[in-house]
């Protein structure tokens, strides 16, 4: 069959247009970054590098802008502890004179304050809820002052209430709310710990024990005629040890100011300094007047001692919270200056890097525009284009490139145009090799394609190398086929040599199981007699004549008992013998299994190589692989069947030599009988326990030769099992040859080389 070349690769197509890009040269999917141009990629990269600079300066700048807004919530907490502290004052100048009478101005400046509890704009609702409160507690006081319902011990009762529970707890909450305690420098965190906290609470405690011990010495010394009890005494003694040890704690939290706030110990050492004389004065007045008699003078004296007491801390506390409010003052200014001086720095920093991006973005577009200009002129197809070389770095390194690429490209036309003509010739040798080819295709392997010096040469020779081993495997497949078929024959052979074995062995079998059938019939009548003979003792010497006779009989038929069974027992050992023989064969017959799987495995493998051509063939090596899978299946069952044969045929050798033993058995005893018979004369009274002893032992005889019956019987059903085995094996070794047969046919349409020649 001749092979026709295509025309169009006799006269092959004129070069694709350049301007059309080829598949393989676009990329399959375009990223974001792919789809934008070189001045937005640069401008990307700017804002990368700008960015973090720009976020680092805005972070720094909202630091600034949160100190300045720590610092306006700090004015505002300071111009809240004014109103505090006016309460806190009034509240205890009303408690410590008693005075349920106040002025008119005393109550609306009390009214004024506490109307402004609840507007502070940094309390929390919580905080705002307690300022309420507080509020509301003052108001009242206050409205009942204005009504002239309140004594002295309720207005003690009540503003030591207000001044030791929400009181003392409000001013706690400005600070905390307005994160005084947490921000700002260490001196104002100082301050406005001292304010919040400490002083409140030691003046608290102070004022309380004072005015305590105040009324002791005045209102109650006065109710008792101007003189102190013992326990009142003792009671004002206890008080003013307390008001010293809390004068102690003052000393020591103004000390502890001094310590952490330098500068406070000049600024506000006089007004804390009064505060503590005060206090102390207070003291020393009241410790004074205990052994002396009530006096108004004494009275004015403590009256004036404890309203200088209260007016010396209002002053001290107003110190400190101007002193906090100048200090957070200075913060917001300083947090003001940074925020300008980080907001200016970062539109310096934004212009600069605007200016120097503009420069880089034109100092580089310029000549990648020129090499984009140039590119698409390459492409349309102009080779001898040429970039000047305007600089030294990339972009003059990037035109150089280009230019020699260029000369490349013209030098790879002059090229191609060669291939072209070399590929034409090739196309003529491929024409006359495909000839080649198409007669192996149709099985004829004697033909050989012509070695050229061209890069077809290294194909043809391939595949004249693998024609040739095609060949020699085809050689071997049609040497496996015989091998198959005469292992087949051989098969049947053997098969069928089993198959008359079995047949022979079942019909001894039979034979066997009618004799012990017939002894077993005259030993039961033995056994009837027996009973005869004992129920008739009367007539002993009669029946002792018959019994003579009878046990030659009996002597007779054990006689041909025992040489039935020991005939048994050796065909037995025969069968087993013949058992092994059939194992012999079919472990013969699993080994050509094997090798005809092996084999059509082989010339599966052989097919496969062949491609198109050696496909049929294939399939009938995978069909020759089947029969064989199955032939070595079955001879597996057989060789499970004939194992299982051995096994009975060892059990019934065993009980043939059980009833050898026991017939040997029965004639002693018959012999015995015999003897006994000899005397039956001179024995008449125990002629019926000897025929009973007859009856028992011809009974065990019965069973014995019934379990010889059914052993026999058993062997008669293996080897008719044996049988159809060995008649399957027959029929998978029939199908076998036939494989082996189809084989053959499938092989006659190559034509193969002889098998000497090259």
């Amino acid at each position: 069959m001749t092979y026709a070349p295509d025309p169009a690769a006799a006269h092959p197509a004129a070069p694709a247009r350049r301007d059309q890009p080829s598949p393989s040269s676009r990329s399959p999917r375009a990223g974001f970054l792919s789809r934008l141009s070189v001045g937005q990629k640069l401008l990307l990269s700017s804002l990368t590098l700008g960015l973090p600079l720009l976020g680092t300066g805005l972070a720094l700048a909202n630091g600034a802008r949160q100190q300045q807004q720590l610092a306006v919530r700090a004015a505002e907490t300071t111009q809240y502890y004014d109103q505090l502290l006016k309460v806190q004052r009034d509240l205890t100048a009303l408690r410590a004179a008693s005075n349920v009478r106040p002025s008119p101005a005393v109550l609306n400046e009390l009214e004024q304050a506490a109307n402004g509890l609840a507007a502070a704009p940094t309390l929390t609702p919580e905080s705002r809820t307690v300022a309420t409160a507080v509020g509301q507690q003052v108001m009242s006081v206050a409205e009942q002052l204005r009504e002239h319902r309140l004594n002295p011990a309720q207005l003690d009762h009540l503003t030591t209430n207000i001044l030791s529970g929400d009181l003392r707890d409000l001013f706690r909450r400005p600070a905390r709310d307005g994160g005084l305690l947490t921000g700002g420098s260490f001196e104002s965190q100082a301050l406005a710990t001292m304010i919040s906290v400490r002083l409140p609470s030691d003046f608290l405690n102070l004022n309380t024990t004072t005015g305590d011990l105040s009324r002791l010495l005045t209102q109650e010394r006065a109710a008792q005629g101007k003189t102190l009890s013992a326990e009142q005494r003792l009671q004002a003694q206890r008080l003013l040890l307390q008001g010293q040890s809390e004068s102690g704690v003052l000393e020591r939290d103004i000390e502890e100011l001094f310590s952490n706030v330098p500068q406070a110990g000049v600024d506000l050492s006089p007004a804390l300094t009064a505060a503590l004389n005060t206090s102390r004065q207070m003291l020393a007045a009241a410790e004074a007047q205990l052994g002396q008699p009530l006096t108004p003078q004494t009275v004015n004296t403590l009256r004036r001692a404890d309203e200088a007491q209260v007016e010396a801390q209002y002053a001290a506390l107003r110190a400190i919270n101007d002193s906090m409010s100048q200090s957070f003052g200075q913060l917001q200014q300083q947090a003001t200056r940074r925020l300008a001086l980080l907001l200016g720095g970062l539109a310096l920093l934004l212009a600069l890097v605007l200016l120097v991006n503009r420069a880089l973005l034109r100092s580089i577009l310029r000549p990648l525009e020129q090499l984009t200009s140039a590119s698409k002129q390459l492409a349309s197809g102009n080779l001898a284009v040429k970039l000047p070389v305007t600089s030294n770095d990339e972009f003059g390194t990037l035109a150089t490139s280009f230019n020699e690429a260029a000369t490349q490209l013209r030098a790879s036309a002059e090229r191609t145009e060669q291939e072209r003509v070399e590929a034409q010739r090739l196309q003529n040798n491929i024409g006359q090799f495909l000839d080649v080819t198409m007669d192996i295709a149709e099985g004829d392997l004697t033909k050989r394609g012509v070695v050229t010096e061209d890069i077809l040469g290294n194909v043809v020779d391939s595949i004249n190398l693998m024609t040739d081993e095609l060949a020699a495997t085809l050689q071997q497949v049609q040497a496996a086929s015989a091998s198959v078929s005469g292992g087949s024959k051989q098969m049947l052979g053997t098969t069928e040599a089993i198959q008359q074995g079995a047949q022979l062995t079942a019909a001894e079998a039979q034979r066997v199981a009618e004799q012990v059938s017939q002894i077993t019939a005259t030993i039961r009548q033995m056994a009837q007699n027996a009973q005869t003979s004992a129920q008739t003792a009367r007539e002993a010497l009669l029946a002792s004549q018959q019994g003579q006779e009878a046990l030659q009989e009996t002597l007779g038929g054990m006689q041909n008992i025992r040489r039935e069974v020991q005939q048994v027992s050796k065909r037995i050992k025969t069968l087993g013998d013949r058992s092994l023989e059939i194992q012999e064969i079919v472990d013969t017959i699993s080994q050509i299994a094997r090798r005809t799987n092996l084999l059509a495995l082989n010339a599966s493998v052989e097919a496969a190589g062949a491609g198109d051509a050696g496909g049929r063939f294939g399939a009938v090596a995978d069909e020759i692989r089947q029969l064989a899978t199955t032939s070595a299946q079955a001879t597996t069952r057989i060789a499970g069947l004939i194992k299982s044969v051995q096994a009975e045929v060892q059990d019934v050798i065993v009980e043939a030599e059980e009833g050898t033993r026991e017939v040997e058995q029965g004639y002693r005893i018959a012999g015995s009988a015999g003897q006994r018979l000899q005397d039956i004369g001179e024995l008449t009274e125990r002629s019926a326990q000897l025929a009973e002893s007859i009856a028992a032992s011809t009974q065990e005889q019965v069973q014995s030769v019934e379990r010889v019956n059914a052993a026999v019987q058993q062997i008669a059903e293996v080897a008719q099992r044996s049988e159809s085995a060995v008649q399957q094996g027959r029929s998978t070794a029939q199908q076998l040859e036939d494989l082996a047969r189809q084989l053959d046919t499938s092989l006659a349409r190559f034509r193969l080389p002889e098998p000497g020649s090259a």
